[in-house]
């Protein structure tokens, strides 16, 4: 059970996940022995994940799109299947509203974007219709 001890220690590690346990500990009064087993607690179920969140552009992404899907509803399965494969995916969202779906993709160029457009979607049953929003400038994410 999630406790505000854990919120805490979930909010700091949002603004810096590369805290050391003993800086962590100090900001909410507690031992490191603390943190880290509160840390492995989370993790191990499913609360938290500590991963590397890259910088696009700097690892040759420069082009971030919004993508959104209408799609026929018995297909979204394997919609989802498909898409969660894609390198280009970042994030997958199943939604309500005028779209079933939504996914942050990254690309190295427009000519990328094209081509996943042209080729790879092709492929894919159950796609009705698209709508593509290129990310002029990105102010915050995750």
């Amino acid at each position: 059970m999630i406790d505000s001890l854990d919120l805490k220690l979930i909010a700091l590690l949002e603004k810096d996940a590369n805290q050391a346990s003993n800086k962590l500990a100090e900001q909410l009064a507690v031992s490191s022995a603390t943190v880290r087993r509160r840390m492995k607690e989370l993790i191990k179920n499913g609360v938290i994940r500590i991963i590397a969140i890259p910088e696009p552009k700097q690892i040759g992404h420069p082009l971030v799109t919004v993508i959104a899907f209408q799609l026929e509803h018995e297909k979204l399965d394997l919609f989802l299947k498909a898409f969660r494969k894609m390198q280009h995916v970042k994030s997958l969202y199943v939604t309500s509203g005028r779209f079933d779906a939504i996914a942050i993709m990254w690309f190295s160029s427009t000519e990328k974007l094209f081509n996943f457009m042209e080729k790879d979607i092709a492929g894919i049953e159950g796609i009705k219709a698209t709508e593509t929003f290129i990310c002029l400038r990105v102010e915050k994410y995750f």
